[in-house]
């Protein structure tokens, strides 16, 4: 059935982020959400997705690149600089070329993720990535290898929307989605935040009847209390009501 699933990124990340989620479940402006497990707000996200009853509406949100990791020997690999800081631009093409090593120690951390997640009662969704490290190669493969071992049903695309994309990196995208949806993981068919997504439909109207649309959001309060959707370090509004009609 075709629909339009607007996902939430980044819940646990803090408590604004946690309480703009929650809200915007309960305002019925998003309908999905993928949890961090290893991040400093976790168990009150859990809690809040329980009492706002939308525990069944969850993702994961796996994470290598920030906060802390729920398995140790990951630290002991050359991704980490000496203060134990992972640097994701520094390790952009590294990550391309990981040892058989590296690769285990990111499997077990990510499924140590998903544990966590399980035990906390959330059956998961879906798999989405923090920074969306699952963009490359050697981590798509292992987040397939964790699908197919957890019977999770999907995991998110690569960006389809991003008109600024360079034509190889569009390339690469569209190689690696052809992929994932060989193996029938594919979260949905498009996927883009909220500008990428309403152009996308002003442009071609029917395409939420004929296609499964991802939108990522990202949702905060401002200083004045309102809630945003963070894209690219610019505050943008929650307008597209009519999406989820």
């Amino acid at each position: 059935m075709a629909k339009i699933i607007i996902n939430a990124d980044d819940f646990g990340l803090k408590s604004s982020v946690n309480g703009a989620i929650s809200e915007l479940f309960n305002r019925g402006l998003i309908n999905s959400t993928t949890i961090m497990a290893n991040m400093p707000f976790f168990d009150e996200a859990v809690e809040l997705a329980f009492r706002n009853k939308f525990n069944n509406n969850i993702g994961i949100h796996l994470n290598i690149d920030e906060g802390n990791h729920l398995t140790n020997e990951l630290h002991s690999t050359n991704l980490f600089d000496e203060n134990n800081n992972f640097r994701l631009k520094r390790n952009n093409k590294t990550l391309f070329f990981l040892t058989k090593r590296e690769k285990g120690l990111i499997f077990n951390e990510f499924e140590s993720q998903i544990g966590k997640v399980r035990k906390a009662g959330i059956q998961i969704t879906h798999i989405d990535t923090h920074h969306h490290v699952h963009e490359i190669w050697p981590l798509t493969r292992i987040i397939i290898a964790l699908l197919k071992k957890y019977n999770i049903q999907s995991m998110r695309i690569l960006n389809t929307l991003n008109k600024s994309t360079k034509f190889y990196k569009h390339g690469y995208r569209v190689m690696v989605n052809r992929f994932i949806k060989m193996y029938g993981r594919n979260f949905t068919d498009l996927f883009g935040n909220q500008l990428e997504v309403l152009s996308y439909i002003k442009n071609n109207p029917s395409a939420p009847q004929l296609m499964r649309i991802e939108v990522m959001v990202h949702p905060d309060y401002n200083a004045e209390g309102r809630i945003f959707d963070n894209i690219q370090d610019k505050e943008y509004d929650f307008d597209y009501r009519e999406l989820l009609q």
